[in-house]
């Protein structure tokens, strides 16, 4: 069944409070511009004596707003001075990539369990991923005409709501892929309708609220060549009128798993506040480097790599610098608290089931800031030991390096391997005590070159583990 997305008349009595607010405060002008959408020095013109208060709004100096106009064609005004992105794609993607093949690995839950699924739940902040397909009505989108209506998300031609164990599963996929895309927020990432106003926010003290990313497709329903469009630094705004995202997926290599993937978090991004990573090259930095390692910024294009983070504008010839985590911060996206001490003295204890002579040992966590380094402590006889620290194996933003240490402190092994983003050492433990296994994010080689720095190498992971049992 069709989900109605409306502004009710008590939402836009909100948004015009809101804008009534802006206006009064000097941040954001009230206006009713005479064309829909423009871009460039048009875009300028039309602003006119109001661009000054648009880019504070925005956050960005009047200068900065101009050039952001003036160098992304992807970047429109709407009639009412908003800004919002029309991503359109530079090339007809295939319905398969020759670049990244996913693992085989089973779904994160029961296909019963679909749309039941959660990053964190119970957190304040949400981006809920709609695929049932939804019906528009006074929003942005909307233009002032009639209803919209968005189709489901569709891999076999029946477009309709009772999905295929085919679709069920890709559906999956797509949100682990984006859970871990956010997993350094405290924001919870469903596929769960939420319900009681969890995603509208009703006024400045509500700090309940978030987004959707509707996946739909184009037709007879939005006009582009695009993989999606978005309304930027809507996250946190009253109401609703400047929402949903969307995000086409029959643009997208008719629903492929890792596009759909990458514009939805591309997409997402610009509701959180967030431009284009770009390049003297375009308004998308496709890249560089290859194979598993190969990088992407998320807000350039991932499409075609293996490896796509969050980025401040790191690699040649960038054309953003804006730190992605304090953008998305200023705009309702805050990171989640530390998960595991950063020292020996607040180390996590390994979790050990026995087996025979030796025990194994796991543990799990996220690395959700480039400072962050977390420690686990387990206790081992002298003897043949490994371990290994992994992120999912279909999806990792993050590159671990994996070091244990003993109880003065002194390295006994580490692993950091250039050509994977995984971690694994094989060692001695060379007598009885207790030890320390350090998980850290990495970068790898010359971030002007082919290389990345560690700012985007956060994410999830597991530690596995084997020691002989202490006596």
């Amino acid at each position: 069944m069709r989900r109605l997305l409306r502004t009710t008349t008590a939402s836009l009595a909100l948004c015009a409070i809101a804008a009534a607010a802006h206006a009064a405060s000097g941040s954001f002008p009230l206006m009713n511009l005479p064309e829909a959408s423009a871009t460039g020095q048009r875009a300028i013109d039309l602003l006119g004596s109001q661009l000054d208060a648009v880019a504070a709004h925005y956050q960005r100096s009047p200068a900065e707003l101009r050039a952001m106009l003036l160098n992304d064609p992807l970047l429109r005004i709407d009639r009412h001075g908003r800004l919002y992105f029309v991503d359109t794609l530079d090339r007809q993607l295939p319905p398969t990539s020759d670049n990244v093949t996913p693992e085989e690995t089973a779904t994160p839950a029961p296909l019963g369990d679909t749309f039941r699924l959660h990053s964190r739940k119970g957190a304040k902040r949400t981006i809920y991923l709609d695929f049932n397909g939804a019906v528009l009505e006074d929003t942005a989108w909307n233009g002032g005409g009639g209803p919209l209506t968005a189709k489901p998300f569709d891999l076999d031609g029946n477009v309709d709501t009772n999905f295929t164990a085919q679709e069920l599963e890709r559906i999956q996929f797509i949100w682990l892929r984006v859970a871990e895309d956010f997993a350094p927020f405290d924001i919870d990432v469903t596929t769960e309708e939420p319900k009681g106003g969890k995603l509208t926010r009703k006024d400045a003290n509500d700090d309940v609220y978030g987004t959707t990313a509707l996946i739909t497709s184009t037709e007879d329903f939005y006009d582009c060549n695009c993989g999606g469009v978005a309304y930027v630094g809507v996250f946190d705004a009253i109401g609703d009128f400047n929402k949903p995202a969307l995000v086409f997926y029959n643009k997208l290599g008719a629903g492929n798993e890792k596009y759909v993937t990458e514009a939805t978090s591309h997409e997402v991004g610009h509701n959180l506040g967030l431009n284009h990573d770009g390049y003297s090259g375009g308004s998308y930095y496709p890249g560089h480097g290859e194979g598993v390692t190969g990088w992407a910024p998320i807000m350039g294009v991932g499409y075609y790599q293996n490896l796509v983070q969050w980025s401040k504008g790191e690699y040649n010839t960038a054309n953003n610098h804006e730190d992605d985590f304090v953008v998305m911060g200023n705009n309702g996206g805050p990171l989640r608290a530390d998960d595991h001490g950063n020292s020996a003295d607040s180390a996590t204890e390994l979790t050990v089931t026995y087996a025979g002579t030796n025990n194994n040992l796991d543990g799990s966590g996220v690395i959700e800031r480039a400072r962050d380094k977390d420690y686990f402590s387990f206790v081992a006889n002298a003897g043949p030991a490994e371990f290994i620290v992994a992120g999912d194996r279909r999806t990792t933003n993050l590159d671990a390096s994996l070091v244990i240490l003993d109880a003065a402190g002194t390295t006994i092994a580490k692993s950091q391997p250039k050509e994977a983003l995984g971690a694994s050492v094989s060692f001695t433990v060379p007598s009885a005590g207790t030890y320390y296994l350090v998980v850290d994010g990495v970068g790898k080689g010359k971030v002007l070159e082919t290389g990345y720095s560690d700012y985007g190498s956060l994410g999830q992971y597991t530690v596995l583990g084997t020691v002989v049992k202490p006596e």
